[in-house]
C-alpha cells in the first residue's frame, strides 16, 4: 500500500527515532526506502545494524533531498508514496488514519495530515480519523499549504506522469510538488487529528538558511507557472501565485545583494494588493536595517501574515 520514502544526510542523532515510528505503526502494509544522499556521518551503519535487509538503502552521491526523494520514489512498488523527513516522526496511527481515507473516498491524489512541532500526542488513540475534503484548495491555501514532507502521502501514479521534485530548486520543491500535484486533478483531504511529529531540533535544516533567490521557489514560481497560469481558469490559482510571492519574497527584497532580481520578480506579480505593496515600498537601506535588529523579520512575516489573511480577499 505505501512506499515510506526517507531521504537521509548526515542526521544519525534522530534517523533511528525516525524508523522506530514507522516499524511502530499499526497498520504494517508498506516498505521503506532510505536514500542516503553522501553523508559523512555513521548513520547508515547504525540503519544497517539495527534493522538489517528490512529496509532497502539507496546509495547516491550528494545531490539534494529533491534527487534522493526522486530516486527513492523510482524504487518504490507501492501505490502509495509517503514521505518522510530523518528528523521527524509518525504517531503509530499515521498510517492507519491515511488508509482508512483512501479507503472511504475515491480518487484520492494527496492527503495531508495535521502536525505538532512537540511530541507530547503519541498516547493518544486514534480509532476514526477527523478529515475533510479540499475542494478550493489554492483559496485555501492561500492562509494553509496543508501539506508538509513529512505529512503527505500522495498516489505514486503522478509521480509516473509528472516530473518528481525539481533538483534545481534548494527552497519550495516541497511545495512545487504539493501545487503540481492539485493541478494534475483528483481528490485531495486533509486528516485533521495531530499525527506528526514535524522536528525543529536540527539546526542545520536548509528552511533555516537562506539560498539564492533562483534556488528558491518564489524566486521561479512566475516562470515555472507560466503555462499553469495560462492554462487554468481558476483565478484563485493566479491569485495565489501572487500572494506567495509577496508573503515570501521580501528577505530578499531587502537584501542589497538581491534586491534587482526580487525587484523583477514582484513585477511579475499579477494581482496586486495595496497593502502588501506598501511593505515593498519601504527603502531598501531601512528595511535592511529593519531585517537586521532581532525580531524584525519576525515582524515583518507577521504583517504579511494578517494583510493576506484578512485583507487579500
Amino acid at each position: 500500500m505505501f512506499s515510506v520514502i526517507i531521504p537521509y544526510y548526515n542526521k544519525a542523532n534522530y534517523i533511528i527515532r525516525c524508523i522506530d515510528s514507522v516499524m511502530n505503526q499499526t497498520f504494517d502494509a508498506f516498505e521503506i526506502i532510505v536514500v542516503d544522499d553522501g553523508s559523512t556521518d555513521d548513520g547508515i551503519a547504525l540503519i544497517s545494524k539495527k534493522y538489517s535487509e528490512s529496509i532497502l538503502i539507496i546509495s547516491q552521491k550528494n545531490q539534494g533531498v529533491s534527487a534522493a526523494r526522486n530516486n527513492g520514489i523510482k524504487m518504490a512498488k507501492q501505490e502509495y508514496i509517503a514521505l518522510l523527513d530523518a528528523d521527524d516522526t509518525w504517531h503509530p496511527h499515521y498510517l492507519e488514519s491515511v488508509n482508512f481515507v483512501i479507503g472511504k473516498e475515491n480518487e484520492v491524489k494527496i492527503i495531508g495530515s495535521h502536525y505538532s512541532r512537540t511530541n507530547d500526542f503519541f498516547n493518544k488513540k486514534v480509532d476514526s480519523p477527523n478529515y475533510y475534503k479540499l475542494d478550493d484548495y489554492f483559496r485555501k491555501a492561500i492562509r494553509n499549504t496543508y501539506f508538509t514532507s513529512s505529512s503527505s502521502v500522495i498516489q505514486k501514479k503522478f509521480f509516473e506522469e509528472n516530473d518528481g521534485f525539481n533538483s534545481s530548486l534548494k527552497k519550495g520543491e516541497d511545495h512545487d510538488v504539493w501545487f503540481r500535484v492539485i493541478l494534475s486533478g483528483g481528490n485531495f483531504f486533509y486528516i485533521t487529528d495531530t499525527l506528526v511529529y514535524y522536528s525543529n531540533e536540527d539546526t542545520n535544516q536548509v528552511t533555516r538558511n537562506k539560498v539564492a533567490l533562483e534556488k528558491d521557489l518564489v524566486g521561479t514560481i512566475n516562470t515555472l507557472y507560466k503555462e499553469y497560469k495560462i492554462l487554468n481558469t481558476d483565478k484563485n490559482f493566479n491569485k495565489f501565485i501572487s500572494l506567495y510571492v509577496y508573503f515570501n519574497l521580501y528577505p530578499y527584497f531587502f537584501d542589497s545583494d538581491s534586491n534587482a532580481k526580487a525587484k523583477a520578480v514582484l513585477k511579475q506579480n499579477e494581482h496586486a494588493n495595496f497593502f502588501l505593496k506598501l511593505l515593498y515600498m519601504i527603502p531598501l537601506s531601512i528595511g535592511k536595517k529593519i531585517m537586521g535588529v532581532k525580531q524584525g523579520e519576525k515582524y515583518m512575516r507577521l504583517y504579511l501574515k494578517f494583510i493576506i489573511r484578512y485583507l487579500s480577499k
